[in-house]
C-alpha cells in the first residue's frame, strides 16, 4: 500500500511540475507571438491524422498505467511482459510517423529546389596568383 502511494504521490507531483514548466515557459514567451498567434487564428488549420494519433496513443498510454497501477495493488505483481510489449509498440508506431515525417519533408525540398537538389554556386579560380609563364605550351 506504501509503494502504490509512493507511485501516485510521484505521478501526480511530475504532472504538476509539468504543467507548471509548460505554463512558465508560455507566460515567458508570450510577447514573442503575438503576430504568430493572430496568424493562426485568422487561418485555423485541421487537426491531421499524425496528430489524431498521437492524441489516441497518449490516451491509451494513460489508461493503460492507471490499469497497470490498479492491476499492481490487487495482485501484489505487475504484468511486465505486457508492459515492455505495450511500450514497444507505441514506441515502432512513433518511430514510423517520424520516419514518414522526415520522407514528406524531404520530398517537399526537392519539390521546391525543382527535383534538381541543392547546387552550389561554382566557385571562381583564385586570382591572386600568377600563373606560370609556360601555360600555355
Amino acid at each position: 500500500m506504501k509503494t502504490l502511494l509512493i507511485a501516485a504521490a510521484a505521478m501526480a507531483g511530475g504532472a504538476a511540475l509539468g504543467f507548471f514548466l509548460c505554463w512558465a515557459a508560455h507566460r515567458l514567451t508570450r510577447g514573442n507571438y503575438t503576430p504568430a498567434r493572430r496568424m493562426a487564428a485568422a487561418k485555423k488549420r485541421k487537426m491531421g491524422t499524425m496528430d489524431k494519433v498521437l492524441v489516441l496513443e497518449a490516451v491509451v498510454l494513460i489508461l493503460y498505467t492507471v490499469a497497470d497501477l490498479v492491476v499492481f495493488w490487487h495482485t501484489g505483481a505487475e504484468p511486465y511482459t505486457l508492459t515492455g510489449c505495450v511500450f514497444a509498440v507505441c514506441g515502432l508506431e512513433n518511430g514510423v510517423m517520424g520516419w514518414i515525417k522526415t520522407n514528406k519533408d524531404k520530398a517537399a525540398e526537392a519539390a521546391r529546389t525543382s527535383g534538381s537538389g541543392y547546387q552550389p554556386a561554382p566557385e571562381e579560380p583564385p586570382t591572386d596568383r600568377t600563373e606560370p609563364p609556360d601555360v600555355g605550351i
